[in-house]
């Protein structure tokens, strides 16, 4: 085979794996879009969809942010990674009226001890259930409050939320987090995440009643 051929079957194969390539980002991209407009229309938050950059090769994740029954909300897949080309973890948001309380929630067990951060300043919690102390480590700053707010129902749904060791519960300065590994491309995540949100709301009212 000679040279010219060579060179213009490679140069063919290089374009079909660029365009390719191109074509995989932006389906799963408008996958990715199409549940944030879902989730914009649920939560009835704005939406924003920063454009793509170099010729649609690399695209930041969209996010929602707003008012939500009355508390600040976003959800968002920060960057990471070299210019923040890299979303691996959504992250949604809710304001707390509390400045000085402080929690953290991951499933117990390796990967979940992997996932806490800041945590030495708050002392485990532990509920007297032997599933649920099995299951979460949960960590905060007002056992009391803690104790208070999570009741058995609570306590089973939180567990159920951080299953798997991918997820953390972060309450910290009058915001709490729950950050779950992976982006919200199907509607069996979003979904989980409508229930995160409404979860999240009913803890910050039990939270602000038992200041």
């Amino acid at each position: 085979m000679n040279e010219p051929i060579l060179y213009l079957l490679l140069a063919v194969f290089v374009g079909a794996t660029v365009a390719l390539f191109w074509i995989l980002a932006k389906q799963g991209a408008d996958r990715i879009a199409a549940q944030y407009r879902l989730l914009a229309g649920r939560f009835g938050l704005e939406l924003s969809e920063p454009p793509a950059r170099m010729l649609g090769f690399f695209r930041t994740e969209p996010f929602v942010h707003g008012i939500w029954r009355g508390r600040e909300m976003s959800i968002s897949a920060p960057g990471k990674g070299l210019q923040n080309t890299r979303q691996m973890e959504t992250v949604l948001k809710m304001e707390l009226r509390l400045q000085d309380f402080r929690l953290q929630g991951t499933a117990a067990g390796l990967l979940g001890r992997f996932r806490q951060r800041d945590s030495s300043a708050k002392g485990r919690w532990m509920s007297g259930d032997a599933d649920f102390d099995a299951a979460v480590d949960l960590r905060t700053s007002d056992p009391a409050r803690t104790e208070q707010v999570f009741t058995p129902e609570r306590r089973e749904r939180l567990a159920e939320l951080l299953k798997g060791g991918k997820s953390t519960l972060y309450v910290s300065k009058g915001v709490m987090a729950f950050t779950d590994f992976g982006l919200i491309a199907n509607d069996a995540t979003r979904e989980r995440f409508e229930r995160v949100a409404a979860f999240l709301d009913e803890l910050a009212q039990a939270f602000e009643r038992a200041a």
